[in-house]
């Protein structure tokens, strides 16, 4: 959605700067109307002007219609109950999963993705961790804590996935399973 956003509000951009040049240049009087006439009125420029119209109002009704259908879609988890409908949003999902995290203290920062369809929750964790246990471990602790979490404080929906990328490893200068660290 952000790209068919992004281009449209470029084309409209640039329609409308080309548009205020045009009517700057006539209106100082450094365009020749004449000449411009001259050259709309010859059939063969009449076509190209027709397809050029025509393939801009294509993009235009596609930037609409996908606008349109991608505004609708589904951006939190929503379910009904005995009193109304119960919508959470993706954004709240993405602070639940931070406040799960900072429970954890080898987790020193957190970026949450999450990708909410209708029937399933997907999320993707960018972290940087404390070399104190084995990272291996933290993580699937980690990613259990996450799925398990999540299912039980929102309910009624699934977590399909959590993925977790490392970035960054911090060395505490504890030891490892009685393994001295050596620097």
């Amino acid at each position: 959605m952000a790209f068919i956003n992004k281009f449209g509000l470029v084309l409209s951009v640039l329609l409308l700067l080309v548009l205020g040049t045009a009517g700057i240049g006539v209106g100082l009087g450094m365009v020749d109307t004449n000449l411009v006439f001259t050259y709309i009125n010859d059939p063969h420029h009449k076509v190209v002007i027709t397809q050029i119209g025509v393939l801009l109002w294509i993009i235009g009704l596609l930037i609409i219609y996908t606008s349109c259908i991608l505004s609708q879609e589904e951006k939190g988890v929503a379910f009904r109950n005995a009193i109304g409908e119960v919508k959470v949003t993706r954004k709240a999902v993405e602070d639940f999963i931070i406040r799960v995290c900072s429970q954890e203290p080898n987790i020193r920062r957190i970026k949450p993705r999450v990708t909410i369809k209708k029937k399933y929750i997907k999320a993707s964790l960018v972290i940087a961790i404390t070399s104190d246990i084995p990272v291996t471990q933290a993580i699937s602790e980690l990613q259990v804590k996450i799925k398990e979490s999540l299912e039980a404080g929102i309910g009624m929906v699934s977590v399909k996935s959590v993925g977790v990328r490392v970035e960054e490893i911090f060395y505490t200068g504890g030891r490892l399973r009685g393994v001295e660290y050596a620097s």
